[in-house]
């Protein structure tokens, strides 16, 4: 069977900048006014999102056979729809207990319907490799856009309409996100997974090799980890060293823009002749260095050229996961084995904030960032020896 049509991954790649910009990003924007309206702390607000990423990491693995069992188009669905109701219930709770319900159901959401179901979804539907690396490009090109889009768009939304009725509306961009995958893309990308179902019946799964999966999940947890670290310190280090907020706020947002370069390049076709090695040793490189920046530079355009640096490598770094795992593991069996990396990478998503946090009070936000840098750099020779497996060896050209 033909692979979807290219329309089809830009589209899934549209949804997936609507639903990370509305479940991940917004709460970040949204914390501050429902702070002021309950009288409650950061800590207390915030901590309704950690439950939800938490949830999100515990049914990684479950959703992870759902989809090797071909079942990704339902698992979409259903967290899509469930997520239109759940932010809809967000913008009528007036206090914490609510927020916390609403957020262990948006975590569930999270599972069904970030990357993890997308890039699934794009393993069953494009069986060359090289396809495939194009097509994840251009799903994370697109997925990359979110916070861009949506910080500002929301940010507007609580300044005019209040947080309640931005959530109203949010819900409805979600809803009507959901109702334009459902026209466009799920026809296709349902077939195409029921071909490979039945082509590949999960009766049929190899056990995995938990040691080598484990292995090689090691450097994407410790590079989601350091990506945490990053966006907890940077600003309130450099409001420290007297730069003004504003200022310091432009230096985040280059690790959001910065991840779009190294995707724009592979989608273009760059991956066509791309060796493993390079995808998986070429990120973690980069983002050491920009660790590295971070700790060593002392003005705000070194803190800027290190987070630019390290966004260039985590951009990177998100496609070389759904792409290598498969090729090791077998696409067949690619939602249970990125699930098993996904739940420890959403553990410490969930927990890297507070743990960072608590380090840079003890050790400053410099030490931090080196120690990271340090742990990503013992990270390159396992990634390296990694990309020698028999499974990897480079691919032809398409």
């Amino acid at each position: 069977m033909s692979p979807p049509r290219w329309p089809v991954v830009w589209i899934l790649g549209a949804g997936q900048c609507v639903y990370w910009g509305i479940v991940y990003y917004a709460f970040s924007v949204l914390l501050v006014p429902m702070r002021d309206e309950w009288g409650a702390s950061d800590a207390a607000v915030a901590g309704a999102f950690s439950v939800g990423l938490t949830v999100s990491a515990v049914l990684a693995t479950a959703v992870g056979r759902w989809l090797d069992r071909g079942h990704g188009v339902l698992v979409l669905r259903a967290g899509a729809w469930a997520g239109a109701a759940l932010l809809l219930a967000w913008s009528y709770v007036d206090g914490l207990a609510g927020l916390y319900a609403v957020w262990a159901g948006l975590g569930a959401c999270m599972a069904l319907v970030l990357y993890e179901t997308a890039f699934a979804l794009i393993t069953r539907a494009f069986a060359d490799p090289s396809a495939r690396l194009r097509a994840l490009a251009s799903l994370t090109v697109m997925g990359g856009l979110a916070s861009t889009v949506f910080l500002p768009l929301v940010g507007a939304g609580v300044a005019h309409l209040g947080w309640r009725l931005t959530l109203r509306v949010l819900a409805v961009v979600w809803l009507l996100a959901t109702l334009w995958l459902e026209r466009a893309a799920l026809r296709e990308l349902h077939a195409a997974e029921s071909w490979s179902r039945a082509a590949a019946p999960a009766t049929n799964l190899a056990p995995v090799d938990r040691r080598l999966l484990w292995w090689t999940g090691a450097p994407f947890v410790a590079a989601t980890f350091s990506a945490m670290a990053l966006t907890t310190l940077v600003v309130p280090s450099l409001v420290a060293r007297g730069h003004p907020i504003e200022r310091t706020a432009w230096v985040l947002a280059a690790l959001g823009i910065m991840q779009l370069p190294g995707r724009v390049w592979l989608w273009r076709g760059a991956g066509r002749a791309l060796s493993p090695r390079v995808l998986l040793v070429g990120p973690l490189a980069l983002q050491v260095a920009g660790l590295a920046l971070l700790g060593l530079a002392g003005s705000l355009a070194g803190a800027f050229l290190g987070v630019a640096v390290f966004g260039v490598g985590a951009g990177l770094h998100t496609l070389a996961r759904p792409w290598i795992v498969p090729l090791m593991f077998g696409a067949e069996a690619a939602g249970r084995t990125n699930g098993v990396i996904a739940r420890a990478q959403g553990l410490a998503r969930a927990a890297g904030p507070f743990a960072v946090a608590a380090a840079a009070g003890w050790l400053g936000s410099d030490a931090v960032f080196l120690v990271l840098a340090s742990t990503l750099l013992a990270c390159c020779p396992l990634a390296y020896a990694l990309s020698r497996h028999p499974t990897l060896l480079p691919h032809p050209a398409a």
